[in-house]
């Protein structure tokens, strides 16, 4: 369809053609004999003409659609895209909070004179992170298979690892933790948040490359949508 004009502009060149041809060719052998001879090209012509300028109503409307159906997908592209930055996002401030919560339970443990107040702002950090949060993120349509398999786990560690820290916390008396406690589940919850860590670093990558791919698909539309649209 996009080559439609293009087409009827070489065949009314060529019909412009003819038509010199036979007048010159008239002037010397007589018009009637040179329009029998060329009379079957030149009425199919004609024909094909008139069959184009009334397709043309059909070639707009069809050429309409089109540009509809690619700004259709393209928005439908650019949500997933979005979708996939606020997920990295909430997997970037799970790393941070898994990192600082690493941090301050290890300093905890091994204080001389250790200080509640930083580790219940840190677990409370940690905890404001909802697992029933990533769990919806598994159940868009676009998250592929390992990586919704990959979400699913790390709403289930992150539950685990939050009830841990919860406990620790209620083991608070008059203000203080009992250092003895949170050394004795400093090894357990180390691990589970090392694999938060990889776990939520792993979505990322793949939820990264699965941006640019979108992003080139939306820049390709864009570009067909111009070219139509011109």
């Amino acid at each position: 369809m996009l080559l439609l004009p293009v087409v009827a502009v070489a065949l009314a060149a060529c019909l412009a053609v003819l038509f010199a041809s036979i007048f010159d060719q008239g002037q010397l052998r007589g018009f009637y004999l040179v329009w029998q001879e060329n009379e079957t090209f030149a009425a199919a012509s004609v024909a094909l003409l008139a069959a184009m300028y009334a397709a043309r109503p059909v070639y707009l409307q069809v050429r309409a659609q089109s540009v509809q159906a690619s700004l259709d997908l393209l928005r439908r592209i650019e949500a997933d895209t979005e979708a996939c930055i606020d997920t990295r996002k909430k997997l970037f401030d799970l790393r941070r909070a898994v990192v600082n919560l690493a941090g301050e339970i290890h300093a905890y443990a091994e204080a001389q004179e250790p200080t509640a107040q930083a580790l219940k702002e840190t677990v409370a950090a940690f905890r404001a992170i909802s697992p029933r949060d990533l769990l919806k993120m598994s159940e868009r349509p676009t998250i592929n298979k390992a990586d919704q398999m990959k979400l699913v786990a790390l709403s289930a560690v992150l539950k685990i690892a939050q009830q841990v820290v919860t406990d620790i916390l209620a083991e608070e008396w008059g203000g203080v933790i009992a250092q003895d406690v949170v050394a004795k589940e400093h090894d357990f919850i180390s691990i589970k948040l090392a694999g938060l860590f990889n776990l939520s670093s792993e979505i990322a990558e793949d939820l990264e490359v699965q941006e640019n791919t979108m992003r080139a698909r939306a820049k390709q539309l864009r570009e067909v949508a111009d070219t139509i649209m011109v």
